[in-house]
Parts: structure tokens; C-alpha cells; sequence
């Protein structure tokens, strides 16, 4: 029986609305062939990599024909009237293990189809970055016969085929590109046909290898044993004895004898250190060498008495410890002694971190319930209609709620989500608890009580700096069971920690939004942390897909429970959360310890009294308090630099960045004008460049200038800054995290990183510098995140057992954010932006979609924007989509960035699936259910 696959093949799916290609498969790769799995095809003139991603046979497809209505088309399934015959087959199964399950293939087709996007668009995010092979095409000779045959024709090959048979020559094959790059494409264009054609050279289709790989090393291993050993132990410490002049006093040699010796050394022989030219006699030399043999058979003794640790030695390390030379070593290896193998080496991003084991902790019983609530969620088994490994003799289900067709888009949803809450999905579960409630160990808790069923969880959270604190916790609790993925990790940890997950050698993921993507066999919950954070959208390139979407409806899809916690909750979120789409679960309480009490400062009556400092009295007073007793403050601004605008007095002018439009910021710690934006750099001004006066004067602040002012106060304080200038690496975070936990800092200066989920309980007082900086932002959500950053940094304050304080200094202490954030209301904030969400018609009631066109002729930019806005009219009229309306075009707030203006608009309206199916926007970056409409 002849089997067909459908693959997915990047190569024709950029802008292709039906990127699967039908193949067939050759007998002999039946039996090994999966749904998921990476295979080479051909492709044109190419061979090309792709991704099985159903599997056919030949009778179903007629069978399903016969059964279907004619205008109905059957989703994945190759077009019956296709003459199978000519097919082509698939060449090669490249990865025998699938690298796309099931459920991850589902949801890749609800991401294409949510958002917009080409399905392998979505398929090469759920990959490990380099694992997808390139296409190559290379020259060979056929062989040297047919070369010599071409020599003794009558008329000798041109010059620049010569040319191109002597490189052949020397290198075996040359790349098709390589040969454009060296002669253009016009030029090497005929070179490849005069080559061709004389039937010397072959053209070869293949692929390019992996920019991802397993690594793997040579190491020492001791294959003697027992009797052999000891043997051999005694006849080595035999000769050591007869050939030593004075044994015990020849140390062990620290040189490296690979190496060749420099000319003023005597003998590579010689003892290290000693005073004289002393050279060993031959004899002297044996008993060294029977030493250095000792030594090394020792080291690899121990490292197989000690199993539990996972080291190793290579034969470099070896040869340095011990003082033998690679020859000297291999002499062991003809002995039997030792062997020489390759093994694969494990790239841990924990390697060399020490994380102590910790247990579960008595549950309050709020927390109790809340646990129990999450873990009843699933209360329909998951159905067993399973795709089968072959996917052989039936259309594959994609396991959606009825495993037929994708979801329809539920128009009563404000945003066009397919529907919550059916009786065979279950809710996710939203988990508002204050700061310092407990939610992490729920989290845990559910996470154990999950794998003792022998399913596993994913814990996403925000941000990398939230990473490496969840790391200790959840490592400490699943000791070796723990993966870690991030776009802070190198390609090669990024694919060992993949194939990790799929192999099965984990339990818990944790990472960031990327790591709802892991390749979990048996995936049984899935927890985001902070769900209110804009982190976790993804916004260019496409798709332009948010994590807490995605995990939803993975949840639904797989029937596990789908939890998401904050402390602030996203206004989208509690609104379903209120309409009975999520399950609702509160922590009210704080465990051993109340809230902070937070003190609001008018900064107007501070300047009316004469103080002009970044510091108002009150909280320059708190401070040396916190200073005297021991402990410790966190200042929190949301800016860095030292000055955000440098002016000249005389004449008004600012320093721009000559690519944005955006004002330089000073940083004093590298003394240069910096663009936050594009990172383009200037030196300090002294003098202003328009009028050449000296008038240049540095305004506003920053945290480098919150740090200086500080040191100015209290010199004897220890400082530390974490912001993105102090912590560029992943490393840093980790570094500055632990270096404050340990009390080896009293102040913590930082922006919004520090206000993201971190416990540290020796934190007793909490400032923020200024709290107007995100409150009057042109943006529908600015509200929602100026609350959410001023609770999420006061609830750092106080979680240990000293009480807290916070200090919010704003010159609008009446603002309802600041109002509601001073007594830790969230539903007291929440009623209020939703009332105001509900009268314009903000997200959650209408869905949003931003449209950016960027160019770097301001004109050009312009006209693309209206254009598209005449088009969008036309088909909204057309559509008869009555509620969807247009705002704008009109230049971004920051017009320019990096040298391109943008242009934007944005549609509105109850569901604009309908719009944007039918609208063709080339070179325009289209954000689905933007977070920010800047």
C-alpha cells in the first residue's frame, strides 16, 4: 500500500497559505517514518528540510473523497485528483525521534490561524534555534576517468573551467553560492552550464549541517580491574623504586610536556624549580615516568570511586594533571589500562551552581484550597482518540475540542478567542494573591502533586531576572528534574535542554515565554507566573502571539489545568475571570506578616518648602533609619542614565540621537550621551554645537544619578545598581540577586526588574523616586501598568520578619492608580479602568490590531499608511463589519527609530479575523491584540 506525507517546508510557506506539500514514502522508510519528525525532500533543484506533519494512505484519501461533498475541502489532506505517480518521494528521515508532538503541531495551526501568520513561521518557534538544516547546492567531479577523457579531446576546456576543475581538485566540492559570491551570478550562471555540459562536473542537491549539535569529547576512561590493576600497580611501583635516585624527593612535574621545550632549557626533563641545570639521566627518567603513570591511573581511580559526580577527564586535562605526554598516555591504552572514548557532554546552564534540596512547607488554608481548586480542574479524562505513532489509515484528529476541525472563533468573546469554559474544557484557573501570599509554593505543590500522577509542568515566567530566583526554588524542590530554557542560553545549552524535555529526562520546565513551546511527552499543567506582564507578548517577527493565549489554549486542548498567578492581575484577565471564563481563586493574606503601610509624598509641597533634592525629607529620614538598624531599601526609579536631557540654556538646543527621534540620555559611569533606543552613542558636550556657548546644562534623573545621590547622603553606604546597563548578562542578574540576598549591599537602586516577583526578606523599606514617569503615556494600558509596577515594587518591602514601609513620592498624589496602589486595593482599581475601558471601548470589550509602517523616507512612510487605510475602509464596507472602525494614520509617538519613521493605525472591533484574512499588508509588521498602542 502506498503511503503519502504531508510535510511542512519553510521553503514554500513564507507567504503561502497552504505551505504542505505531499510526498510519498519509500518502502524502506515505512516503518521508521512519524508524524513530527524532520526529513529531507526535494524541492525544485533542491533538497530541502521539512517537517512530516500528517501521514496518508493512498485508499484513505479516495475514501475520504468518495464521502466528502465536493466543495468541501478536507483539512491536510492531498488533493485526490493528484496523480500519486508523480510524486516525488521523501529522500531521507533526518531525526528519528519526532521533533514536533502532536499537541505542539496543534497548536501551531491555532497560532497560524489566530494570528495570521504562515504555519512554519510558527513551526520554526517551537524549534531549537540552528536545528532546522539550509539547502546547499554543490559541483563534484564525476570522476578522475571522465577528466582525463575531456583532457585528450581535440578542443582543451576554457580557461575558466580549468579554473573551476582545479578547485574542484583541491577541495572535493564547491558551494553554488560560494561561486556567485566570487564571480557573480551572471558569470557563474554560465561557468555551472559549460560545466555541465562537458560532463565532468555533477550538480548535488544536499544540506547544510546543523548550527546546533550534540557536543561531544574525547575522555580517559580505566578499563583494568581487580587483579589486572593491581598487577600492574606493583610492577609500576617497581620500576618507580629502582629508577629513582632519592624517591620522595623528585615532585610530581607541573609542565606540560606536549609542548615543544624552548631552546634554553636543557632537558624537558628537569625538574621545575630547581636552582641548577640538573638534568635526569635516562634511568632517572623512568622512574618519572612510572610516577607521572601512577599519578594519572590514580586520578581516573578516583573519578570511578566517586560516581555520583558527573565529571570526567579528558586526555588534555589528564596529560596537565599528571605530566604525561599524549604518547605516554596512548602507551597505557596499548597496555589495556586505559581506553579512549567519545561521549557526549552535557551543556548545563546550573553547571557549577550548588542549590541546596528543600522540602514542602505547611500549607495555610487559603493556600490548601487554592490547591485543591487547581488540581480538581481536569475533571474529564483526556480523551484516548490519540494520533496513532504512524498516523497510518485514518486523517490524523488535531485533538481539538471535538478532533474534526479547528475551533470556530466564539464572536460573543470580546477578542475573538475560541470559547471558554465548554463542559469538556475546564477553565484556567486565575490566582490573585497579594505579595507575599504564597503563590509560589502552591505552585510547587501542584507541580509535585502533577508529576506523582507521572505527568510533567511547565513554569513560565517574565523575565530572565525572575529566572534565576525560580531556579532555586524549584531546582531545590526537583533536584536533576529541571530544564531551563531562555533566550539568555547559548544555541548548544538551548538544544541540549531541548532534547532533554523530549527525551523525557525532566519534569519541570521553567523559562520564559518560549518555554511553553517544550516538547513534553505527557504535559500536565501549565503555571504562569506575573501573568499581567507585557513580557510575555511576543511582538516581531511574527506570529505576534501572547504566551498566556497560547498556554490557555493548550490547556484546553490537552485537558490540564492552566493556572495564572500575579498579584496584579492583567484587567483582561479579571474580566474573564468575572464573566466565569476563568476559575477565580484569592489569597487574601499575606503569611506571617501584614502588607507594608505606604506613605504618599507630594513632591509640590517639597519644593514649597525648599527642597529641591530627588529625595524628600521623609524618605531621606527613612533611610538612614534602615541604615542604622542594619537593614535594607530598594529605591525604585523607571529610568537609567544620569540625565535624561541635555539643554542649552542660550539658544534651547536638545541633543537628539541623529537616527531617532528621541532625546540623549547622559551616563555618567561610561561618560557618554546614549540613545535607549538604537544604542547610537555621542560624547559629552561642554559647549553647544548651534551656538557654541557653555550654557550646556544636564536634566531630569536616572538611576546612575539616583546611585550618585545616594553615595553624596551616605557615603557609608553599600550601594548596588541592577538595571539593564549594570546586568547586560545572565550571569549578572544571578550575580546581583545573590550579592544582595547575602547582605552584602543596603540599597538597591533598579528599575522595573526589581519590581518583578523577587523575595528578599531583608528588605524593610521600599522608595520610589517617581512615580509620574508612567502614569500620562498615550496608551490605553498606561494606566494598568503604572499600578502594576507601583504594587508589584511596595510588595518588596516587608516580607521577612521585620515590618515594611513604602514611600511613594509623585507630583499627583490624587491619581487613582497612586490612590489605589497606596492601600494595595487591586478591586478598587480594577472597577475603575474598567468602567473607563468600557466607555471608549478598550480591550477587553473591542479587539485591537496595530498596524506599523516603517521607512527611512518620511513621505514614503505616509502615503503606505494611507493607502492601506483607504483599503481597510473599502473592505470593512465590503465585510459589513458595522462595529469595526479605524484610528488614524498618524506618525508614532517616537516617528523615528533607528533611522525609519513609522506610521501606525489602529483597527478596532469586535472581531477583525474577518479584516485581516482578506487584507495583503507586505512590509507592514501587524500586532494581533497589542499590549501597547505605542
Amino acid at each position: 500500500m502506498q503511503l503519502l506525507a504531508n510535510v511542512l517546508i519553510s521553503a514554500n510557506a513564507w507567504n503561502n497559505e497552504q505551505p504542505l506539500l505531499t510526498y510519498t514514502v519509500l518502502p524502506e522508510i515505512q516503518a521508521e517514518l512519524r508524524p513530527g519528525q524532520l526529513v529531507a525532500i526535494p524541492y525544485g533543484d533542491r533538497l530541502v528540510e521539512g517537517i512530516v506533519w500528517n501521514i496518508w494512505e493512498e485508499d484513505e484519501v479516495a475514501r475520504l473523497a468518495s464521502t466528502t461533498p465536493h466543495d468541501t475541502q478536507i483539512a491536510g489532506a492531498p488533493s485526490p485528483t493528484n496523480k500519486f505517480n508523480n510524486l516525488r518521494p521523501i529522500s531521507t528521515i533526518l531525526d528519528a525521534e519526532p521533533a514536533l508532538l502532536p499537541h505542539q503541531r496543534a497548536l501551531a495551526e491555532w497560532m497560524a490561524e489566530y494570528y495570521v501568520t504562515p504555519l512554519a513561521q510558527v513551526a520554526v518557534k517551537m524549534l531549537p534555534p540552528g536545528l532546522m538544516q539550509r539547502s546547499k547546492v554543490v559541483l563534484h567531479l564525476i570522476n578522475s576517468e571522465d577528466l582525463a577523457t575531456n583532457e585528450t579531446q581535440d578542443q582543451p576546456p576554457l580557461t575558466r573551467h580549468r579554473a573551476l576543475i582545479g578547485l574542484l581538485l583541491a577541495d572535493g566540492e564547491l558551494d553554488i553560492e560560494r561561486l556567485k559570491e566570487m564571480l557573480g551570478p551572471k558569470q557563474a550562471k554560465e561557468i555551472i552550464q559549460e560545466a555541465l555540459s562537458s560532463g565532468v562536473i555533477e550538480r548535488e542537491a544536499t544540506l547544510h549541517a546543523p548550527t546546533t549539535r550534540a557536543r561531544h569529547k574525547r575522555v580517559v576512561r580505566l578499563i583494568a580491574q581487580g587483579e589486572t590493576l593491581e598487577s600492574w600497580r606493583q610492577q609500576t611501583r617497581m620500576q618507580l623504586e629502582q629508577n629513582l635516585p632519592e624517591p620522595g624527593s623528585i615532585p610530581m612535574a607541573a609542565d606540560n610536556v606536549r609542548r615543544r621545550p624552548q631552546k634554553n632549557v636543557l632537558d624537558p626533563w628537569a625538574i621545575p624549580g630547581s636552582s641548577d641545570a640538573y638534568a635526569l639521566t635516562p634511568q632517572n627518567r623512568l622512574g618519572l615516568l612510572a610516577q607521572r603513570r601512577l599519578a594519572a591511573i590514580d586520578l581516573l581511580c578516583y573519578e570511578r570511586g566517586n560516581s555520583s559526580t558527573n565529571s570526567y577527564w579528558t586526555q588534555g586535562t589528564l596529560c596537565k594533571a599528571s605530566g604525561l605526554s599524549p604518547a605516554q598516555l596512548k602507551k597505557l591504552v596499548s597496555e589495556n589500562i586505559i581506553a579512549i572514548d567519545e561521549i557526549e557532554v552535557q551543556r548545563d546552564p546550573l553547571l557549577g551552581r550548588l542549590i541546596p534540596a528543600t522540602s514542602p512547607l505547611p500549607l495555610t488554608p487559603d493556600q490548601q484550597a487554592a490547591l485543591e481548586q487547581i488540581l480538581e480542574r481536569p475533571l474529564i479524562e483526556r480523551p484516548q482518540t490519540r494520533q496513532p505513532q504512524t498516523g497510518r489509515g485514518q486523517a490524523p484528529p488535531l485533538l481539538y475540542t471535538n478532533h474534526e476541525t479547528p475551533p470556530a472563533y466564539s464572536r460573543g468573546d470580546p477578542r475573538g478567542r475560541p470559547a471558554y469554559g465548554s463542559p469538556a474544557n475546564g477553565h484556567p484557573t486565575l490566582l490573585h494573591g497579594v505579595t507575599g501570599s504564597g503563590k509560589t509554593e502552591v505552585y510547587l505543590q501542584a507541580l509535585a502533586a502533577i508529576i506523582a500522577q507521572g505527568k510533567r509542568g511547565i513554569m513560565l515566567v517574565p523575565e530572565i531576572a525572575l529566572t534565576a530566583q525560580a531556579i532555586l526554588r524549584f531546582v531545590g524542590r526537583f533536584p536533576d528534574r529541571v530544564a531551563i530554557i531562555h533566550s539568555a542560553l547559548t544555541p548548544g545549552e538551548r538544544y541540549d535542554e531541548w532534547r532533554r524535555i523530549r527525551s523525557g529526562k525532566v519534569d519541570v520546565v521553567i523559562g520564559s515565554r518560549s518555554a511553553l513551546f517544550s516538547p513534553f511527552p505527557d504535559l500536565g499543567i501549565i503555571i504562569l507566573d506575573e501573568e499581567h506582564e507585557p513580557a510575555y507578548k511576543h511582538n516581531q517577527p511574527k506570529p505576534t502571539y501572547h504566551a498566556r493565549d497560547a498556554a490557555i489554549f493548550l490547556g484546553q486542548l490537552l485537558h490540564i489545568p492552566v493556572v495564572l498567578g500575579s498579584a496584579t492581575p492583567s484587567v483582561a484577565s479579571f474580566f474573564h475571570a468575572e464573566r466565569g471564563e476563568y476559575q477565580l481563586v484569592e489569597l487574601h493574606n499575606r503569611i506571617g506578616a501584614d502588607l507594608p503601610p505606604v506613605e504618599v509624598i507630594d513632591l509640590r509641597d517639597e519644593l514649597h518648602a525648599g527642597n529641591t533634592s530627588i529625595f524628600s525629607r521623609r524618605l531621606q529620614s527613612e533611610l538612614e533609619q534602615v541604615l542604622n538598624k542594619g537593614q535594607q531599601a530598594i529605591l525604585y526609579l523607571n529610568r537609567r542614565g544620569a540625565a535624561s536631557c541635555i539643554l542649552c540654556r542660550e539658544c534651547g538646543f536638545v541633543a537628539m540621537c541623529d537616527h531617532c527621534d528621541i532625546p540623549l540620555t547622559y551616563h555618567s559611569t561610561e561618560r557618554i550621551l546614549l540613545c535607549h533606543y538604537c544604542n547610537g552613542q555621542n560624547r559629552i558636550l561642554h559647549f553647544c554645537p548651534q551656538c557654541n556657548s557653555p550654557s550646556i546644562r544636564y536634566f531630569g534623573l536616572g538611576t546612575e544619578k539616583v546611585e550618585d545621590t545616594i553615595a553624596r547622603h551616605f557615603p557609608s553606604a553599600r550601594l548596588l545598581r541592577w538595571d539593564r546597563d549594570t546586568a547586560k548578562h545572565r550571569r549578572t542578574h544571578e550575580q546581583l540577586l545573590d550579592r544582595f540576598a547575602n547582605r552584602e549591599a543596603d540599597i538597591l537602586v533598579g528599575t522595573q526588574m526589581i519590581a518583578k516577583g523577587l523575595d528578599l526578606p531583608g528588605v524593610t523599606l521600599v522608595g520610589v523616586i517617581s512615580a509620574d514617569i508612567a502614569l500620562m503615556l498615550p496608551d490605553f494600558s498606561a494606566s494598568e501598568r503604572a499600578f502594576t509596577l507601583l504594587t508589584q515594587v511596595a510588595g518588596r518591602a516587608g516580607r521577612g520578619e521585620l515590618a515594611g514601609k513604602v514611600i511613594i513620592q509623585t507630583f499627583n498624589p490624587q491619581h487613582f492608580c497612586i490612590d489605589a496602589a497606596s492601600r494595595h486595593d487591586y478591586h478598587e482599581f480594577y472597577a475603575a479602568e474598567i468602567e473607563a475601558r468600557r466607555r471608549y471601548g478598550y480591550p477587553p470589550f473591542r479587539q485591537f490590531v496595530k498596524f506599523t509602517y516603517s521607512h527611512e523616507n518620511r513621505r514614503r512612510a505616509q502615503n503606505e499608511a494611507l493607502l492601506l487605510r483607504e483599503t481597510l475602509d473599502q473592505l470593512i464596507d465590503r465585510l459589513g463589519l458595522e462595529q469595526t472602525d479605524i484610528v488614524g494614520p498618524a506618525p508614532a509617538v517616537m516617528e523615528r527609530i533607528r533611522g525609519k519613521y513609522r506610521w501606525q493605525m489602529i483597527a478596532r472591533g469586535p472581531d477583525l479575523h474577518p479584516l485581516l484574512r482578506v487584507i495583503d499588508t507586505p512590509g507592514w509588521e501587524v500586532d494581533i491584540d497589542p499590549v501597547s498602542t505605542m
